[in-house]
Order: C-alpha cells, then structure tokens, then sequence
C-alpha cells in the first residue's frame, strides 16, 4: 500500500501564503492522523423498494485486514426522501445514518469507525425508486508519533475535559466556547492547510499501545460547518479559526448540547508576572495510548508575552495546534495556542491572544450555524397565561437571540392579545416564579423590572385575537440602562395587557413566562 504525500500538500497550500506564515510553519503544531487511502470500487446502481416498509437493497463488506480504523468515502449517492445509507463498524458495532441532507454535511463521507472493517447498507424508504450508493475510497489510519516538550520530561497528563474536541483529519485540538450557539476556536492554520472538509471528535479514547489513533462513535463526531469557518493565518499572535459543527445525526444534538460544557473568555490578557500560570490541554503527539488522546500541563506564562502574542513554558506537541491558552487559576480561556518552540533546555511555545482585532470581528460576526438566529438553545417558555375576555390565552415567545454586542434583534413578542389596548413588559433576574396573580399567574419573580407600557398592534390574524405586541430586548441589553444584563445573565419576562372587557375586577391578561440566557 502506498501512503499518502501530505508533505506536498502541506508545500502547496504554504507557498499560497504571506512570507510571514511560511516563517511560522516549521513550528506550527498540528499532528496531522497517519493513514493511507485505499481505491474501493463499488456502484450499487440504481435501485427500488416496492415494499410498504424500509428494506436493505444493497450491502457491501469494506474490510481492511489489520487496519486499526476504517473511514469510507462515497460517490453515485442518489437518495429518495426517507431512503438513507447505514454504516456498522464490525468491531463494535457502532452505527451511522446518511439520509441525504447527512450525505452532504459529511462531504459524502463516513464517520471513524474502529477496526478493520464496516458494513455499508442501502435502506430504501417504502416505494423508493433510484436509491444508488457507490464507494471510492477506504481510509485506515497508521501509526505516527513525535514529540517535542519544554525541558527533558514530558509532564503532560491524561485528562478528560468535555470541552475540548479533536479534529480530524488535520491533527489539531478545537474548544466549545460560551457564544451564543456554542461553536468553537482554533488555530488557523489548522484549517488553513487542513481545509474545511474537518471532523470535529469529543470524548476520544485512548489510542492502541503502538500509538494508533482510536475514535469515539458516531454520536461524539461532528462534520464542521464550511459557511461558518472564519479564519486568519499570517503570523504568530495572528493565527485563529472560529466555526461551528453541523448537530449530531444520531443524537439531533448540538456538540454544545451534548457536551454541555464552554470555555468563558477573556480577551484582555494579563500583563506578564512571574506567578502566572498558563494550561494547556489537548490532542497532542506522544508515545502509547496517549498519542493523540486528551493531556494537559501547566506552566509558567513567559515574559515574551505582549500585545496579540501569548508565550509560556508549557509542554505541548504536534496535535496541540488550537488548544485553549487559559489562566490558572481563573479557568478562563485568554487565547489559541499555535506554535511549539520549547526544546530540552528550555525555550516557550506561543499562541494567539483573544485581543486579536480580527478574532474580535469574527465573534461579534458569526456566520453558518453560528449565527444566533439559527437557534438559540437557552431561550424556552414556562408557567402559563390566563384567559382574556375574546377566550384566548395570550402567549409569549423569543425569536433571534439575546446579546451584549450582535447586531441582530432579539425580538420577544406577545400573541392572542386584546388588540388597540396598552401593554407593559415585565422582566426580572431573580428567576421563575408561578405566583396566583389577578386570577391567574405571576411567572417572574420579584422584583422585577417593567417597561414602558406599549400599544398592542391589531395583526389582521384569525379572529377574535388578533393582538400582537413586539418589542426587541437588544435595545434594552445595549442601551446600558440596566447595567445587570450582562452576558450570562438569565432574564425571565412576562407581557401584561389591558382588557376592559374581563370584568373580574382585575381588567387585565397575562403571557405564560419566558426565559432566556444573554450572550456575549
């Protein structure tokens, strides 16, 4: 079998660049997954399902004697809505579903699969007609490892923490942030020269003690977003990537969603004193079941430190390019690491600050599925409204995302209103309340904040209500009146209109209650 030249690709993609990244290169820490691509013709050619149910019209074996992991790579894929592709992986039976929408996110690729081989099935939705499959390629991994560390001992150890991803098939570290849909960082030229087409894994496992890379199931794999990727490579202290991952097909979840766990950041660096740490945590290189399985280190912050460019002492290896620079003992994240640069006696290893302008940028700026009005997780409805005197229960709800700095609205809107009455918004940051309240409830707890009563607008909607009220929240969070919304403030709101017409001494109705979590 001949092994891939990912030294000219590497040589390609790096004469593309500005003279000051090819400088950078030598110490760029990826760890890039040993493998060799193997031709794998197989075409099912177009077929049926005349059957009422799902049926398997097509299978093929992909075994690979001796691979430790098997990856397959698609083409002449036509699915009918309902129809899907199944790969099992023999070892431990681990399964994945394409339907088409999960074809294209993938790029027309599988997950990793541990093991020499994986069943690959066509199911066909009841009545489907031209269904096809076809295989080009069988990906398997192989043994590379190396190491670079600050002074003679390598003082990394295992860790397990939930945030952190590794991506392949680059050999880069990536990490869930506290934006508003949970994306994440990495060094740019990561993506750079690795390119797009990246899976991002959570929850690795140990590698096999020859040092073979091993992946976690389907479920803790994630195809990234290419819509969303933005990315700058020039220089050390200028080198950063900001993307998001399509949800899981086999969970629905988000990897925020599932992991349920963010770095918070800090885009002020601290000046450097000698009693700051810096930790490190990540996929890099090493000997054993630690090659490319999760370790951190801590160590001293270097005195080199100053302006976007972040050094210190701390061990890293190739496979830690866009592990998270974070200050000990605060926890808080205050940069990408990039760059290797310790030997046996001595030196610092760098990265990027989060002060980088064009970071900045792209996080006030997210694109793809990063984007807030793509869903924002932390925004739900609770308690409930009572009745108005048209026999319709007002309710409330939040479309967009609440925020410090997006430009995008968020809207919080009230429906089934007594239209052409006054109506006030009352908010609160002291949480959920479920309180009897002018026969019916009260849902935020006091004390609260209310604004400004507001005409309720006549939505020309179905009779008899057809009340609606809007008001966008973000010209709240951003006017700085209320210096309490901050990001990571939970706010809890509730409309209350006037209704004349009740006649329970109160005259007035109430929304069910809205919760929601402000983002950066």
């Amino acid at each position: 079998m001949t092994s891939p030249q990912p030294g000219r690709a590497l040589r390609t993609a790096c004469a593309a660049l500005a003279l000051a990244a090819a400088a950078d290169v030598a110490s760029a820490q990826m760890g890039p997954m040993a493998r060799e691509s193997l031709p794998w013709a197989y075409d099912s050619g177009p077929l049926a399902n005349p059957d009422a149910a799902d049926r398997v019209v097509a299978s093929e074996t992909v075994l690979v004697a001796g691979a430790p992991w098997i990856r397959v790579y698609f083409e002449n894929v036509s699915l009918a809505p309902g129809s899907f592709v199944r790969v099992t992986g023999h070892a431990e039976g681990w399964v994945q579903e394409l339907d088409a929408e999960e074809m294209r996110r993938w790029n027309r690729a599988s997950a990793y699969f541990n093991g020499e081989a994986v069943q690959v099935e066509l199911v066909s939705a009841p009545g489907a007609v031209g269904d096809r499959v076809g295989l080009r390629t069988a990906e398997i991994g192989a043994l590379n490892a190396y190491e670079t560390i600050c002074g003679p001992v390598d003082d990394r150890q295992p860790s397990n923490d939930a945030r952190q991803g590794r991506m392949v098939p680059v050999g880069c570290t990536a990490w869930l942030l506290d934006d508003c849909n949970h994306c994440l960082l990495a060094a740019g030229h990561c993506t750079v020269i690795g390119g797009s087409n990246q899976t991002i894994e959570f929850n690795v496992p140990l590698s096999l003690p020859d040092g073979t890379l091993q992946h976690p199931p389907p479920q803790d794999q994630y195809p990234m977003d290419a819509s969303s990727l933005q990315e700058q490579w020039t220089t050390i202290g200028d080198d950063w990537a900001y993307f998001g991952v399509f949800a899981n097909g086999v969970t629905g979840l988000t990897a925020g969603e599932a992991q349920g766990a963010f770095y918070t950041l800090d885009d002020t660096p601290p000046v450097w004193n000698p009693f700051i740490s810096i930790r490190i945590t990540g996929y890099g290189t090493a000997s054993g079941v630690l090659n490319q399985a999760q370790k951190t280190h801590v160590g001293p912050m270097d005195s080199g430190s100053g302006g976007t460019i972040l050094r210190y002492a701390t061990d890293t290896t190739g496979g830690n390019s866009g592990s998270p620079v974070v200050e000990e003992p605060g926890g808080l994240a205050i940069g990408i690491h990039t760059n290797g640069g310790c030997g046996s006696t001595g030196g610092s290893n760098s990265g990027t600050a989060l002060n980088n302008a064009g970071l900045q940028a792209a996080l006030a700026n997210p694109l793809g599925v990063c984007f807030p009005d793509q869903g924002n997780p932390d925004v739900t409805t609770y308690c409930t409204g009572k009745q108005n005197s048209l026999g319709c229960v007002p309710f409330i709800g939040g479309t967009g995302s609440p925020s410090v700095s997006q430009a995008v609205a968020f809207q919080v809107r009230a429906g089934d209103m007594i239209p052409n009455e006054a109506a006030l918004l009352s908010y609160s940051l002291n949480g959920r309340s479920n309180l009897d309240f002018h026969g019916g409830k009260l849902c935020v707890k006091a004390p609260f904040v209310r604004l400004l009563p507001v005409k309720i607008a006549n939505a020309n909607g179905a009779p008899p209500c057809t009340g609606t009220v809007t008001i966008n929240f973000n010209n709240r969070i951003q006017s700085g009146n209320d210096p309490l919304l901050t990001a990571g403030a939970q706010v809890n709101a509730q409309y209350r209109g006037r209704d004349a017409a009740l006649g329970d001494g109160f005259n007035d109705s109430l929304t069910n209650g809205l919760e929601f979590t402000i983002c950066p």
